[in-house]
């Protein structure tokens, strides 16, 4: 766990002149983050068959590779936690087109449409390019339509996700909040030893903002990636809790010197 702090202090001292419920106001934000190894990675392959003569046709080709697909989701299941999901899509007639250069190419008009989308969430992260390696092998390649043919069915790959189970990111919300909280009352103590506050008091304490990054040798990786993947050391949350302050009207002396 580590946490991190950021000042950002406002000072309003409100004129004597106003009303006795107006006041001034200190306001602190606070950061606090914490940061866990992932926990397990998703990745999801979209099966498309396209150009049939019928919704059998298209359904059967379509099916052939999903199971394909799926045998191979089968053998890197290591956990009770592991899980694989089918998820169906559609099966309809339509018209099909592509693009070749500047130029859109109709492959067909008003033929059958199947699609299946799979998903595999797994524990043992270090066998992603193996799975990635074996699901491609199945799929006969992946890539997307190919202009020269009518009838096919092709499958193509999402950019793998990794995930850290619900409860080890509710333990790592609460804790970077704890250290935004800690973050923002040493600023107002250190605040307190130059500045002299009458009847100081909390009268607004914002939710926690939280943000996630994914880390790499301790630094940020970045967003896309074109290697074979590349799987973070970290994820990191950071919360950002806001905490204003009050004081008497004109009580506010601060020595900055």
């Amino acid at each position: 766990m580590r946490w991190v702090s950021l000042i950002t202090c406002y000072i309003l001292i409100s004129s004597p002149l106003i009303a006795a419920e107006n006041s001034g106001s200190v306001t602190l934000e606070g950061r606090g983050s914490s940061s866990n190894s992932p926990e397990f990675v998703s990745l999801g392959v979209a099966v498309t068959s396209i150009c049939y003569d019928s919704s059998t046709e298209a359904a059967t080709a379509n099916s052939e590779m999903a199971r394909r697909i799926l045998g191979v989701f089968e053998n890197f299941k290591r956990t009770d936690k592991d899980r694989i999901i089918a998820t169906g899509g559609a099966n309809s007639l339509q018209t099909e087109t592509t693009q070749v250069g500047t130029e859109s190419k109709v492959l067909c008009e008003m033929k059958w449409r199947a699609e299946n989308y799979l998903k595999i969430e797994m524990s043992n992260i270090d066998e992603l390019p193996q799975l990635q390696d074996q699901v491609m092998a199945a799929a006969q390649g992946l890539g997307t339509v190919d202009p020269a043919q009518v009838t096919q069915t092709f499958s193509e790959f999402g950019k793998p996700e990794f995930h850290l189970y619900p409860e080890t990111a509710r333990k790592m919300r609460e804790s970077a909040q704890v250290f935004a909280f800690d973050d923002a009352k040493s600023q107002l103590n250190a605040l307190m030893t130059r500045c002299d506050f009458t009847n100081l008091r909390l009268i607004r304490l914002s939710p926690a903002e939280y943000s996630y990054i994914y880390k790499l040798a301790g630094e940020r990786m970045p967003v896309l990636s074109t290697s074979t993947p590349v799987i973070p050391d970290e994820l990191e949350v950071t919360a950002t809790l806001r905490m204003e302050w009050a004081f008497d009207p004109g009580s506010a002396t601060c020595r900055f010197q």
